[in-house]
């Protein structure tokens, strides 16, 4: 197999796979999706509807979980997306590398998350920057190994 061919199988067998993986996620954003769905699974919760702004998890005692995920190559700062409302009580920031492994999943009560978050008038919200401060934040709750448990990679 020529390294042109490989490449064109490497992308028809990408496109299938995520194709599968949409059609057991409910959108096309793949890493987000599938972080919610690892949150989910291991609080007990139930997903919101993807048109919920302010949460995307409740849990069978009224808790709400904010997800936000990125794939990175390795533990960088980066900015998560946008927050829109401040009506949960957990963010839950999931990173992942390249692999699909986890690096870093830490539980951030909304109040700490808030500290760490920076006003965008440009997409009308906030972002936060997974800087060192943020991510180890004394107040934040490292969750890294029971989620790497349901992730399959501890």
């Amino acid at each position: 197999m020529t390294d042109f061919d490989e490449t064109k199988q490497l992308w028809f067998d990408f496109n299938l796979s995520a194709n599968k993986l949409s059609d057991k996620l409910r959108t096309r954003n793949l890493v987000g999706e599938y972080a919610e769905w690892l949150a989910a699974e291991y609080y007990g919760a139930k997903l919101l509807p993807v048109s919920e702004s302010s949460a995307d998890l409740i849990a069978n005692n009224g808790v709400k979980y904010q997800v936000k995920a990125r794939r990175q190559q390795k533990l960088e700062s980066t900015q998560l997306s946008i927050i829109r409302s401040w009506n949960f009580d957990f963010l839950v920031v999931i990173l992942f590398d390249l692999k699909g492994n986890l690096i870093k999943v830490i539980e951030s009560p909304m109040k700490i998350s808030r500290e760490h978050a920076k006003p965008n008038s440009r997409q009308n919200g906030w972002v936060i920057t997974t800087s060192k401060k943020f991510l180890n934040d004394p107040r934040n709750k490292d969750i890294t190994n029971s989620i790497s448990k349901l992730n399959g990679t501890i």
